[in-house]
């Protein structure tokens, strides 16, 4: 059961990971017009890459059971 609920959070985290990515591509697009680059990571594309690297650890984590 306890399996079940890791791999439910782990498939959340995935989706949270996408959905960030795709936001972040939308307002790219959206903002590509204005000629205002920023040199680091938007705060969307830090956490998909956050969410991303959670979901990737709890992976290795519930892999580790069987």
């Amino acid at each position: 059961m306890f399996t079940i609920i890791l791999l439910v959070i782990d498939f959340i985290l995935f989706i949270l990971s996408f959905v960030f990515i795709i936001l972040d591509i939308k307002t790219y697009k959206e903002s590509k017009n204005q000629q205002k680059i920023e040199k680091k990571f938007p705060k969307r594309s830090a956490k998909s890459l956050l969410f991303g690297l959670l979901a990737l650890i709890l992976a290795i984590i519930i892999s580790l059971v069987y």
